[in-house]
């Protein structure tokens, strides 16, 4: 298998210049080819940016490139990164995957068919702090017994002053259910696993409260905004079991930093051929359960089986 050192950048917004666009440019081993999106003036806005092309057609993009990081919304993503892998091209994806189970499924079927690798940037599972910390719970859950029950609050502020995401109109649709609950349930399905029933409530503008049963026995709650009030944001995380209680640490690192480690992943897993644990099938673990989150909600009154991709 050979490993890739061409990478176009598919989005042209704040995440996609400032992190995808600012990790490639540095990375020592790869080249950022260019920047496709669905507007060609913002992508020759972040191409002069970072001293490279904009693209305006996606096939002349795929074809000058090895692999593509995808920074678009995830209802668009989905259909973009089936392309690009239909192309032969590796995939480094955002979160969440998709916005439905059946689009996240056609991602993964499209990965296995055209043999590509994939990564998900799951931005607190690339961060050295986070990663060591989770290394200890293994440790302690293997020496003492399985973790029985965790609490997880994901709160973004997106109306402070200067937020960079204020504009986007998919995270004021979805809220933070999609865009705050795969950070959660990066740690969640780390340490808990597969979650086989949910119920879930609404609270204050768009906060959602979710109550997952896992296969393993285990009960864990989430507390998901991306509306919490100025000063009042943050993500905390709390674990017990026989092991004792712990907290999630922060991180010190910065998104770049680890989307450079993710760029590392996704190019081992196209040398070896072998899977990265956080490749698509494994993002679509996540949508399964936010699809199931919304259909609850739709239908509140009784718990709801989560399907398995």
């Amino acid at each position: 298998m050979s490993t890739p050192t061409r990478f176009g950048v598919l989005g042209t917004g704040h995440w996609a210049r400032t992190t995808h666009g600012a990790a490639l440019r540095a990375h020592p081993d790869v080249e950022l080819v260019g920047f496709w999106g669905r507007d060609p003036g913002h992508a020759r806005a972040a191409a002069e940016e970072h001293g490279t092309r904009a693209y305006a057609d996606l096939d002349d993009l795929l074809a000058d490139v090895d692999a593509v990081t995808v920074a678009l919304p995830p209802d668009v993503q989905a259909d973009v990164a089936v392309r690009a892998a239909d192309a032969g091209r590796h995939l480094l994806l955002d979160k969440p995957l998709a916005t439905s189970l059946e689009d996240a499924v056609r991602v993964v079927e499209a990965v296995q068919r055209n043999a590509v690798a994939s990564v998900e940037y799951l931005t607190y599972l690339f961060q050295p702090d986070i990663t060591g910390w989770l290394d200890g719970m293994r440790a302690l859950a293997a020496e003492h017994g399985p973790w029985e029950g965790g609490v997880f609050r994901w709160a973004g502020t997106i109306d402070a002053p200067g937020n960079p995401y204020a504009g986007s109109a998919w995270r004021r649709e979805r809220g933070g259910l999609w865009d705050t609950g795969p950070h959660a349930l990066s740690v969640v399905h780390d340490l808990f696993g597969d979650v086989e029933r949910l119920a879930a409530a609404r609270g204050p503008r768009d906060a959602v409260t979710v109550a997952l049963e896992h296969a393993n026995g285990a009960g864990t709650a989430l507390a998901l905004t991306l509306t919490a009030p100025v000063g009042t944001g943050g993500s905390f995380a709390t674990v017990w079991g026989p092991g004792g209680r712990h907290d999630l640490p922060r991180f010190g690192g910065t998104p770049q930093e680890g989307f450079g480690r993710a760029v590392d992943r996704l190019r081992e897993a196209a040398r070896t051929g072998e899977p990265d644990p956080l490749d698509a099938a494994n993002a679509a673990r996540a949508v399964a359960v936010l699809a199931a989150v919304e259909e609850h909600l739709a239908r509140p009154g009784s718990t709801t089986a989560v399907p398995q991709p």
